[in-house]
């Protein structure tokens, strides 16, 4: 056999091999699953989907206004490291010792762990480009769980200062050109509310906002004499 078909032959064995073996593990992971549940992190090609699903969630518990339970070395998150290994440590390691045996042996030939770290190589090139696309989304969701919380906050708290401008206005017939939010006497506010305007006692307008989000505010009109009392807009 020619040199150039016995290595095309080779690589092609590899690509087969690098496809043939995801088929068969899922195919073992599913259905009647042969193995353990647990025992497919070993053999993760992409480890941060373990730290995806953590972080998901963790900005449930966020979003829900609980804390989130962070990361801990448990079997999932300690498989992580074994992956590494054995995507960037051992593969490379097989592949430069079956290609310094070849050189040795008169035919050329590769041995078996040749081809077993040629398949670990060819897949751990997914893992880098898959595993920085995934902790980009990972931490966007992080940030929108929190904006997404500091939103829903913004609007239930100036609903609150609303009910106590209706209130005050009610009770007190105190609302006039010159009244602000400071004369409700509200202590614990997280946000910034202020009255954009006052169009007699009928209809008064105040903002929320917050400067760890200065894109964005929230708008309620304030109707002390109407069924209809509140009226909230983004």
């Amino acid at each position: 056999m020619k040199f150039s078909i016995r290595r095309f032959n080779e690589w092609l064995i590899v690509v087969l091999f690098a496809i043939l073996v995801p088929v068969l593990f899922s195919f073992v992971r599913g259905g009647d699953s042969l193995l353990p549940y647990n025992w497919h992190y070993i053999f993760n090609p992409h480890p941060s989907t373990v730290l995806i699903g953590l972080a998901a969630v963790d900005a449930i518990e966020m979003f829900g206004g609980g804390k989130p339970a962070g990361f801990s070395i448990i079997w999932e998150t300690a498989s992580m490291y074994l992956n590494v290994v054995l995507y960037l440590m051992i593969g490379p390691y097989l592949l430069l010792m079956g290609y310094r045996k070849a050189i040795l042996n008169e035919n050329r030939s590769k041995p078996w762990y040749w081809y077993i770290g040629a398949v670990i190589c060819i897949g751990s090139l997914s893992v880098i480009p898959t595993e920085l696309l995934k902790q980009k989304v990972f931490s966007n969701t992080k940030e929108s769980a929190a904006e997404s919380r500091t939103k829903d906050l913004m609007r239930a708290e100036l609903a609150e200062v609303g009910f106590a401008t209706a209130q005050h206005e009610i009770l007190q017939d105190g609302v006039d050109e010159s009244f602000q939010v400071e004369d409700l006497n509200m202590e614990g506010l997280k946000f910034q509310h202020e009255v954009e305007s006052v169009q007699s006692d009928t209809l008064i307008t105040l903002v929320a906002s917050t400067p760890e989000q200065p894109d964005y505010q929230v708008t309620m009109e304030v109707r002390p004499y109407n069924r209809s009392v509140l009226k909230q807009r983004n």
